[in-house]
Formats: C-alpha cells, sequence, structure tokens
C-alpha cells in the first residue's frame, strides 16, 4: 500500500527534494519505497544541513535492507557528515556488526577518521561491542592508530576493563602495541591501575607491559594505582615487582 501511495505521488508530481525542518529528503526517511524513490529521481546521496546521507540514517538505525539498497544504488560508502563520520563509525557505535560487515564489503574505509581523529575501530572499542572489534580487524582495521589525545583502541578498551576486547587487540599487534603512550605519555598499563583494573594489570604485565613505565608526571602504573586508592591494583603490582626482584635474585645467587 505504502509503495502504491509513492508511486502516485510521484506521477502527480511530488517533489523527491522537499525538505522536513530537519533538511531530511524522502529518501532519507524511506524504508521499503527505495526502488521507488531512486528510479523516480532521488539523489542517493542526497545531504541535509549535517551532511547526512540517506546512508548515515540508515547506517544508524540498523536498517540493513535499506542500507544494502542504498549500496546497490552506488550510495557514497564513505560519505562523511559534519563530524566527520561515516556511516561504519555510526554502526561502529552501534554495535551491529551486520551492519559494519554490510558497509566493509562495499569497501567502507575501517580506518576512517572522525574529527577526534577516531576511527570505526575506536567507538566499537569504546562501546564493548566484541563482535564488531572482531569484524573490524578482520578487515584490517589498524589497531595502532591514535587519536588526538593520543590514545589508541588499547587505551580505550583498558579504561573500559574489558579483558576480552584487550586480549583481542594485543593478539592482532602481537603485543606491539601493549606500551604505546598517550599525549599525557600513559600507557594503557597506567589506565588499568588508575581504573583499578586488577585483571587487565595482570593480563598486560603477562604480556609483557613495562611495570615502571613514566607518564608526564614521571608516575609509574604503582604511584597511578596508589593516587586513586584501587587496593587490588596496588597489591597486583606490588607482587608482580617483588617477583621480578626475587627473580633477579635469584639469577644473581
Amino acid at each position: 500500500m505504502r509503495n502504491e501511495t509513492a508511486e502516485v505521488l510521484i506521477a502527480k508530481g511530488a517533489s523527491l527534494e522537499a525538505r522536513m525542518p530537519n533538511s531530511n529528503t524522502v529518501l532519507h526517511l524511506a524504508g521499503s519505497i527505495v526502488d521507488i524513490l531512486i528510479n523516480a529521481g532521488a539523489k542517493i546521496n542526497a545531504v541535509t544541513k549535517e551532511l547526512v546521507t540517506p546512508l548515515h540514517v540508515a547506517s544508524q538505525r540498523g536498517n540493513v535492507d535499506v542500507a544494502q539498497q542504498l549500496l546497490n544504488y552506488k550510495a557514497n560508502v564513505n560519505a562523511k557528515d559534519k563530524q566527520p563520520k561515516t556511516p561504519l563509525h555510526l554502526a561502529a557505535e552501534k554495535g551491529d556488526h551486520a551492519m559494519v560487515e554490510l558497509l566493509l564489503s562495499f569497501n567502507a574505509d575501517p580506518n576512517a577518521m572522525d574529527k577526534e581523529k577516531k576511527t570505526p575501530l575506536h567507538t566499537a572499542v569504546m562501546g564493548g561491542h566484541l563482535n564488531t572489534v572482531k569484524v573490524l580487524l578482520a578487515q584490517k582495521a589498524r589497531f595502532g592508530i591514535k587519536d588526538m589525545n593520543g590514545c589508541t583502541p588499547m587505551h580505550y578498551a583498558t579504561i573500559k576493563g574489558n579483558a576480552e576486547i584487550v586480549q583481542i587487540l594485543l593478539t592482532a599487534g602481537k603485543n606491539k602495541n601493549i606500551d604505546d603512550k598517550n599525549i599525557w605519555r600513559k600507557t594503557p598499563l597506567h589506565l588499568a591501575a588508575e581504573h583499578g583494573h586488577g585483571d587487565l594489570i595482570n593480563l598486560l604485565l603477562s604480556n609483557g607491559s613495562a611495570i615502571n613505565a613514566l607518564d608526564n608526571n614521571k608516575d609509574t602504573p604503582l604511584h597511578c594505582a596508589c593516587r586513586a586508592g584501587h587496593f587490588n591494583s596496588v597489591n597486583s603490582l606490588v607482587i608482580q615487582i617483588f617477583m621480578s626482584i626475587l627473580t633477579r635474585l635469584t639469577v644473581f645467587f
């Protein structure tokens, strides 16, 4: 019924470029009538005042079928809104791995950056979306890209306390990014200590993280844990320091 109504309105001369107050066109709002609108001349990459395309809308709302139709009609998969975010950023933020897979299959750039220099991998990690992180890494998302604060996805996974994602990122990077520093020269281990994630402290140390790395204030992770009052973090670090000393003494004697 909706399709028939759309066809009648178009035949009567309804404007396909008419805009709502937020500058959406009918194509931004369309679902099953995408084919009709496109064939009638609707602009596939029409943008709102915020430079949002119909594909941005479909990606954010999780409308995989609509996104598929738009992409089949050559919608710009890497279009950027004013943020500037791509449809892939929006799908990754939602943790919609089906949409992420679809966009990537149409050559969406997994390493596109928004205004904060965050990639879709950053946003997926920040949302704790494990499956989306896996999909992005499988499609060559770069695990070591730094945002405007110098933070890699690993920094955010550590802040969130997500051990599964931290482990996946360590594996993807073969531990090369384990001691990457942000603009405050903090490593993921500093952040794990600051936020009281004892399990992550053990995970990072077992994978070779530098226990005495210094940030801008010359603080080690132990300083950070003590300052934040996280007993479990302090305990984990002290045990590791003690074991390291004991190992060196054993070798010496």
